[in-house]
């Protein structure tokens, strides 16, 4: 395909999000969502001053030289102060050394090194970023609208936000009022991370239990205590080994399991919030897997799809998430 072809659908991609990029409260954005903006095998974020190439290799990607103009065209465009670069190959669960390096190093693809970690803004919201640490930042772009649903649901509400990572949805249950948030991650970086968010912003005082525990452990226990939550947050790992226990997750066979340990602990007229990112697994096949966890209980669930932001249009595939009020 030829440059000026390729810079026109760089610029249609920043056009739809002209809106987005506008915003005064918000300071991140998935700029190019690869084949559905006719650029495939690129994708690009911006997080502040700072934009992350994602390089996803295959048979019809752009040529890497081809998509380093393109993401030095989006940086002069938005005013970015440096792009990095990451590669995604197709098997993620043990990166080459050379390439895990190159994810860590401070050097730039282009521009100003950037500092290892710095505030970004979302819905008026402050969150810690790393262009650096890895593959992840620290802040999933997908889960924006999750993240306003959350925090519209939060008030006065008890909160389990479970795979918290670095609880981006924990800081929006408090934004929205929650009265208690438990924050659950079986990593206790993720968890240190969760609290940096938190102080981060100044937020009205609400009571945290940060808690360090595999998420199947903690829901049965819960269980056994009685315990309940008005809200009940999923957003489980595609693939995850863990030593204490010794478990392997994988969505495709442990999601009824997850969903059916968790559902339990909702509130009666509470929510659950379940999100996934696997391609290969349907979004019906998430309603199914909470329609029949509420059926066992003998407990009405009332589905509602939350759709994916403006700036992942076109990628239904992509990630799903469904927000069940259950009875």
């Amino acid at each position: 395909m030829a440059a000026a072809d390729l810079r026109q659908r760089l610029d249609a991609a920043l056009a739809r999000r002209a809106a987005l990029l506008a915003d005064p409260q918000t300071t991140v954005a998935r700029l190019v969502h690869g084949a559905a903006d006719g650029l495939p095998g690129l994708v690009l974020e911006r997080f502040g001053p700072v934009l992350i190439a994602q390089l996803h290799p295959g048979r019809d990607a752009l040529p890497e030289p081809a998509a380093r103009e393109l993401c030095l065209a989006a940086a002069q465009q938005t005013g970015a102060t440096s792009v990095y670069r990451k590669v995604f190959p197709a098997d993620r669960t043990r990166l080459p050394v050379e390439l895990e390096a190159a994810h860590r190093a401070a050097a730039p693809w282009w521009g100003v090194p950037a500092p290892p970690e710095y505030q970004v803004r979302e819905a008026g919201l402050t969150y810690l970023v790393r262009p650096y640490d890895g593959l992840a930042t620290g802040l999933f772009l997908d889960h924006r609208a999750n993240r306003a649903r959350v925090r519209a649901l939060a008030a006065d509400r008890r909160v389990l936000n479970a795979f918290a990572y670095t609880g981006a949805h924990t800081v929006c249950a408090a934004a929205g009022g929650a009265r208690a948030v438990y924050t659950l991650d079986i990593s206790r970086k993720a968890l240190a991370r969760a609290q940096a968010n938190l102080a981060a912003n100044a937020l009205p005082p609400v009571e945290h239990h940060f808690v360090c525990e595999d998420v199947l452990t903690f829901c049965r226990r819960a269980a056994r205590r009685g315990q309940r939550f008005d809200l009940v947050i999923l957003d489980p790992p595609t693939f995850a080994r863990t030593r204490r226990p010794t478990r392997v997750f994988q969505i495709e066979r442990d999601l009824p399991q997850l969903v059916a340990a968790a559902l339990p602990l909702v509130a009666p007229d509470g929510h659950l919030l379940l999100s996934i990112n696997h391609r290969a697994t349907p979004a019906r096949r998430l309603a199914d897997v909470v329609r029949d966890a509420a059926r066992q209980l003998g407990r009405p669930a009332r589905l509602e799809p939350v759709p994916l932001p403006e700036d992942f249009a076109g990628d239904a595939d992509y990630a799903k998430t469904v927000c069940a009020e259950v009875t």
